[in-house]
């Protein structure tokens, strides 16, 4: 029998194929039996449901969208990934939840958009705010259905204490940062697993201050505040009481990743793998092949951390193979918000690489809901199930829900608004469903922003009160050109879009929301009790019965 077991209609038609098996043999003739046993088992294929696959879902942090060798980058290769890329389908008009972090994961884990998810922003007007229990989750989802369910890395939907927290929003298993402003940091003071902190005191001391000096600076002024690699490459972290014992925390997350596929092998299971990776502050335990690159510091970090990244999924494909498994595995990939590197090298707003070009042509990037802030690498891998191609069916991460209840067998008996996307990946075009448009709002750069993607057409509007920018991306994929003055019937549908796609929120601020709304809903949230303020990294909380307190001091 196949490691699925049989649910119990099909048990009951088992039973009664196997009565009639016996009846047949004492009732027919020797020479008929091998023609019973011969149809029989025909039957038996039939009655046995086909086997569900695992499902890993790895979420890359701040990805460019063409840092994969696979996208175009040709300063440094990411074999492992572009392996599976290749071998799988590749989706060239995909979107994620948001264009910015938190949000983004809402939208993956509960297959809403941004006119109806939880979270809504990276902040709202009392913190980092939280999934609610009656949000229903993929891992909720797939749950239901006999997955085991693990997530290991970067969770930023709920903070330590709320309903929010993972283990309590549908995984059996939950480690990593729980808070996103946490997961800045490579050498965490402690981790949480399923709710309790796990000290490491082998990082205690780590010198994140300077870290964050150096995050903020540009390539030519690293002087006095970089990083200290050794003759050969290999990180010396400052602060610690011994550099070499430190604990990157993206090992840490490689190797539970690889002990969960171990120990759930014998059932389905789902992991959401969502790395820090390539996220900064830069820094990585190795320069590796970058050592001796003529290439500031932080060109050769930000190269080894994608490095990093492609060779721990590199160790997962493996230990599927050594468990005979990677044929009933199903692994998706993709990034969580559109460009941001910017940030972390001092250059100017969106301005793309000029040694990597990794930002790819769309307009602007994270932290804004244009194209340059949506647009993600999105590739699937099942090698049994879903032959390789590449995809332009649009489509977008709050789909992945849909997706993977229907890979599970699963059937979601709430609404969500994204489409199953299991027969675009088997080549079944015919069948697939379409949107009739996606939609996003929000983003830190501009809270009352609403977008809207119908077809070719990509529309952008900064307010409510202000007009409906329009671009044609089969003609303008920079949307360079809007051409809204001679399209006004499709504008008058967008604006539709933003009105029928908008649901308020009680605590993020709404697209065209006054002063006068913010501010009453701020001080409904001081008035509720203490916000939910998030902590930077290796700065410590502590929680109080009834209330949150803070510090930012680092442990002893």
């Amino acid at each position: 029998m196949r490691r699925n077991d049989l649910v119990p209609r099909e048990q009951g038609m088992t039973k009664q194929l196997s009565n009639a098996i016996l009846c047949g043999i004492c009732s027919l003739c020797t020479r008929h039996l091998a023609v019973i046993i011969w149809c029989s088992l025909a039957l038996w294929v039939q009655a046995t449901p086909e086997r569900r696959p695992n499902i890993i879902f790895i979420l890359s942090d701040d990805i460019s969208y063409k840092d994969l060798s696979v996208y175009g980058q040709t300063q440094f290769t990411t074999p492992n990934l572009d392996r599976l890329a290749r071998a799988g389908v590749r989706f060239t008009q995909a979107y994620a939840g948001s264009s910015e972090c938190a949000p983004s994961r809402g939208s993956l884990m509960t297959g809403m958009h941004m006119g109806h998810c939880r979270i809504r922003a990276n902040g709202s007007v009392r913190g980092q705010d939280h999934l609610l229990d009656e949000d229903i989750t993929l891992a909720e989802v797939l749950k239901r259905g006999g997955y085991a369910t693990g997530f290991i890395g970067k969770w930023g939907i709920g903070l330590p204490g709320t309903e929010g927290v993972p283990h309590k929003q549908g995984f059996d298993y939950a480690y990593g940062y729980y808070d996103q402003a946490r997961a800045h940091g490579f050498f965490p003071d402690y981790l949480m697993l399923n709710g309790e902190r796990i000290l490491m005191p082998e990082n205690h001391g780590f010198d994140m201050e300077r870290v964050y000096r150096y995050n903020s600076k540009p390539v030519t002024k690293l002087a006095g505040v970089e990083n200290t690699y050794d003759e050969e490459g290999k990180l010396v972290p400052d602060g610690v009481a011994d550099p070499a014992a430190a604990r990157y925390s993206e090992d840490c997350f490689q190797a539970a990743a690889l002990e969960f596929i171990e120990k759930n092998r014998q059932r389905p299971f789902f992991l959401y793998y969502a790395t820090q990776l390539p996220h900064g502050p830069c820094i990585t335990p190795d320069l590796g092949a970058f050592k001796d690159k003529p290439w500031d510091l932080k060109h050769k970090e930000w190269a080894a951390m994608m490095t990093h990244l492609d060779r721990g999924v590199g160790k997962m494909v493996d230990r599927l193979t050594e468990l005979d498994l990677e044929k009933d595995t199903a692994i998706f990939f993709a990034g969580d918000n559109g460009y941001s590197q910017w940030g972390y090298f001092g250059r100017g707003a969106w301005n793309d690489d000029p040694l990597f070009r990794n930002k790819g042509p769309w307009r602007a990037g994270k932290f804004i809901s244009r194209e340059g802030g949506l647009r993600v690498p999105f590739f699937a891998w099942c090698p049994e199930r879903f032959p390789a191609r590449e995809s332009d069916h649009i489509c977008a991460l709050y789909d992945v829900l849909a997706t993977a209840a229907e890979l599970g067998g699963v059937e979601i008996d709430h609404e969500t608004d994204g489409i199953s996307l299991v027969p675009e990946l088997e080549n079944r075009p015919a069948d697939q469903g379409k949107h009739e448009y996606l939609y996003w709002e929000n983003g830190t750069i501009n809270s009352h922003a609403q977008s809207v993607r119908m077809g070719p057409w990509r529309a952008f509007r900064p307010h409510p009160n202000r007009p409906t920018e329009l671009y044609n991306l089969a003609q303008d994929i920079a949307c360079a050109n809007d051409v809204a003055a001679e399209h006004q019937d499709v504008v008058t549908a967008v604006e539709r879009i933003f009105g029928e796609a908008h649901v308020d929120s009680e605590w993020y601020i709404n697209p065209g929301e006054d002063k006068a709304v913010t501010t009453a809903k701020r001080e409904k949230a001081r008035a509720s009790g203490p916000l939910q303020n998030s902590v930077r990294a290796n700065s410590t909380f502590s929680v109080m019965p009834g209330k949150w307190t803070f510090t930012a001091e680092k442990e002893k």
